[in-house]
């Protein structure tokens, strides 16, 4: 005859099962690469901060799944990112070609604007009516993924020689205040960060343009990362969006009114838009 266990101990046996089922499947840190993309990251001595590490330090918490952060020029993220090199991106608009190699998860919106100093300024309300009109010189971060009509009038200003690629908004915003550029295509998370740093607050002016719609933004993980891993990033992402909790992070950098344009209509679309498991 089986001799049972006494009833103390089948209990325990119980528990610890129970338990054991319950925890989360250990998983390996994730390497993200960062770049030069002002408040959505940037160094500050040996440090690197911004909205896009306290998103990630947040989807650490929840997920159990840590993060270990490299600095790199922008172009270089993504070469590291297709060939299998980083498993994370920070800030990022969506394209078919990044879709070949990671999964989207959006957690904000986001909208290049035309930036000029206050002399090149003028009523542009279109990046084509700037071209015909205008006299500025534009310098634009390369690896960034323009909007097809965005593309089409840089690709014109940079055959009349007004429009030069440079690696990051760093290099921009030095060669605006040493007078070798006049402009630069951003959004406000990068260019209030810059023009803070570089003391040209009240210098420059920011306009929106027809070309640059407002558009989601947000990380992607690669699809070497395990499935189950993905999916612990993506239900952390979507109740980081949903709770409120990615405007707090965003009024740590940017004022309360910048943060309402940013977040107006609400997140739904974003909800809407995280993929589907």
């Amino acid at each position: 005859m089986t001799k049972r266990p006494p009833l103390a101990l089948l209990s325990l046996l119980l528990s610890v099962t129970s338990v054991a089922h319950a925890a989360p499947e250990a998983c390996a840190p994730a390497s993200a690469g960062l770049s030069d993309l002002g408040y959505a990251s940037y160094r500050d001595g040996s440090a690197i901060r911004g909205i896009t590490v306290d998103l990630l330090v947040e989807i650490q918490k929840r997920s159990g799944c840590a993060f270990q952060l490299g600095w790199y020029p922008h172009g270089r993220v993504y070469a590291q990112f297709f060939s299998g090199q980083l498993d994370v991106t920070g800030a990022a608009l969506r394209n078919t070609e990044r879709d070949q190699y990671g999964v989207w998860l959006p957690y904000t919106y986001s909208q290049f604007e035309l930036v000029l100093l206050n002399q090149s300024a003028g009523e542009f309300h279109s990046l084509a009516d700037f071209v015909e009109r205008g006299t500025a010189r534009l310098n634009v971060v390369r690896s960034i993924a323009y909007s097809p009509a965005t593309q089409t009038q840089l690709d014109r200003l940079q055959k009349l020689g007004r429009l030069e690629y440079v690696n990051d908004y760093g290099v921009v915003f030095r060669k605006i205040l040493a007078g070798r550029a006049d402009g630069t295509l951003a959004p406000p998370a990068i260019h209030v960060q810059h023009q803070r740093q570089y003391h040209l607050l009240g210098k420059m002016r920011a306009t929106t343009v027809a070309e640059a719609p407002r558009a989601m933004v947000g990380i992607y993980v690669s699809k070497q990362v395990p499935a189950a891993q993905r999916r612990r990033y993506a239900e952390a992402m979507r109740a980081i969006v949903g709770d409120g909790t990615v405007q707090q992070i965003y009024q740590r950098y940017l004022d309360a009114d910048v943060t309402r344009q940013i977040f107006a209509g609400g997140v739904r679309d974003i909800l809407d838009a995280m993929p589907a498991d």
